[in-house]
């Protein structure tokens, strides 16, 4: 069965416990997304809940990001965001986890994600994520019940970071990681970080996603 679908996974939170606003970071979405269509994939929306998500960060100044916002086939994808449990793991070649702080909160505790993103690993298919949406991967398992993580080096945003715009979520992304054995690695604070381990790249912050996206359309349908 041919793995054509490249799947962008979403934040499903509008706002925090706090009632602080939320949503997924759009650059994180708008780069890996033109990058993997520029490719040949076709490209879905999941998220953990149905229907548009709430986005954050836009900036329109931004070409990347007007020519996402401004295309009707990727605006009517994202009003059809679906379930991780509607797809067709066997046709699911790349896995991109956009960031976003609300990431930190709904995307590790979705247990039909993590078993969408372990099907798709073990079918040899590609994961990237970039800062916050890194944290898909914290409850993935490969079938023998290890982390996937372990001992893979990745990185994300980084504590420094957090601390730096005051983010407080319900756990420390860098501290979770290496706690399961993740062999993470950061540059200095919002500068680019872009690390590949296999089938699994992984950008520290929206400074990476050039780098990040320039890998994506390398990757080859099968």
């Amino acid at each position: 069965m041919a793995r054509t679908l490249a799947v962008v996974v979403l934040t499903g939170l509008h706002k925090l416990p706090s009632g602080v606003k939320a949503g997924f970071w759009l650059p994180d979405a708008a780069y890996t997304w033109l990058a993997l269509h520029s490719a040949g994939w076709r490209v879905v929306a999941v998220s953990t809940r149905e229907g548009r998500p709430a986005q954050q960060g836009v900036d329109r100044s931004d070409p990347v990001q007007r020519g996402f916002l401004g295309d009707p086939g990727i605006l009517r994808a994202l009003e059809e965001t679906a379930r991780p449990e509607s797809l067709d793991a066997d046709r699911v070649g790349v896995l991109v986890f956009a960031g976003g702080v609300g990431a930190l909160w709904d995307l590790p505790g979705d247990r039909c994600l993590a078993e969408l993103t372990g099907r798709v690993v073990s079918g040899g298919g590609w994961v990237a994520a970039c800062c916050q949406g890194v944290a898909a991967l914290l409850n993935v398992r490969l079938p023998n019940g290890t982390p996937f993580v372990k001992e893979r080096r990745l990185t994300a945003f980084s504590q420094h970071e957090e601390q730096i715009l005051g983010i407080r979520g319900p756990l420390q992304l860098q501290k979770e990681l290496a706690g399961l054995g993740a062999r993470y690695s950061s540059n200095e604070p919002f500068r680019p970080h872009v690390v590949r381990d296999g089938r699994l790249i992984t950008g520290q912050n929206p400074a990476s996603l050039p780098k990040l996206s320039r890998l994506l359309t390398r990757l080859k349908t099968s």
